[in-house]
């Protein structure tokens, strides 16, 4: 069964509009007394298609559905803009694997360059492919998508534990920090992990972050790719928090 997020004006209308209302009539080609569920600040609701008509589709609700589909922490993904489309994978499956919030930095080794003309719309896109990750992952929220920063310009006094997946560290066989850091994690700690883009994380952001709180981290005795990192490390805390204990 599909899944929309809807504004709280569509939903007080009981309306489906815009790209959703084409998606149902056009793409799963519903009929009128199909089911949907229907998201709205954060509470999801089985519903009931009673109207179909052109950017528009009506529904009725029939009941409240019960069920928690979050991580019990709070993950702010800082990933090192990265060339190319890996960006667009790293938001649509980090958004699967229950990121909160993704947050493109720039920093040393990153080699991208950006219109500035171009920047609105991208922001936009990126957003829309965590909504429509979101909608097929089953999520209560979707993640946002904040726009551009310097490293440097970020404020990370906010978190209970900040991650700096370093691969000097795995050079170095450093091989418990990680896993020592994600089984303390309690509900609604607020996490920040920051990965760096293609070249890795320079020397001197390691120390900076290091002086801010954060704790360098292998994640193993192999290199990854920078659009791994981010699947690696969601995967690793939501089967520590979700599947080998009770927190």
């Amino acid at each position: 069964m599909q899944k929309y997020f809807i504004s709280d004006a569509n939903f007080d209308d009981r309306l489906i509009t815009g790209d959703d209302a084409f998606h149902i009539k056009n793409v799963m080609r519903n009929k009128i007394g199909d089911k949907i569920l229907v998201s709205c600040q954060s509470q999801t609701y089985l519903a009931q298609i009673f109207k179909i008509a052109e950017g528009k589709i009506a529904f009725e609700i029939i009941e409240k559905v019960i069920g928690n589909h979050e991580l019990p922490v709070f993950i702010s993904i800082y990933q090192g803009y990265p060339k190319g489309d890996k960006l667009e994978d790293i938001i649509k499956h980090g958004t699967e694997l229950g990121a909160s919030e993704f947050i493109p930095i720039i920093m040393k080794r990153s080699l991208f360059k950006l219109d500035p003309k171009k920047k609105e719309s991208k922001l936009v896109r990126f957003n829309k492919i965590a909504k429509e990750a979101a909608e097929q992952s089953y999520r209560d929220i979707v993640p946002v998508v904040k726009d551009i920063i310097e490293l440097n310009k970020v404020d990370f006094s906010s978190y209970n534990y900040k991650i700096l997946c370093y691969e000097e560290a795995s050079k170095n066989n450093e091989l418990v920090n990680f896993k020592n850091t994600i089984t303390k994690l309690k509900p609604n700690d607020r996490v920040a992990i920051v990965i760096g883009p293609e070249g890795g994380v320079d020397p001197l952001e390691a120390e900076y972050l290091q002086k801010n709180g954060f704790i360098l981290c292998s994640l193993g005795s192999r290199i990854l790719r920078t659009e791994t990192v981010v699947f690696y490390c969601l995967s690793a805390i939501g089967y520590e928090l979700e599947l080998t204990c009770t927190k």
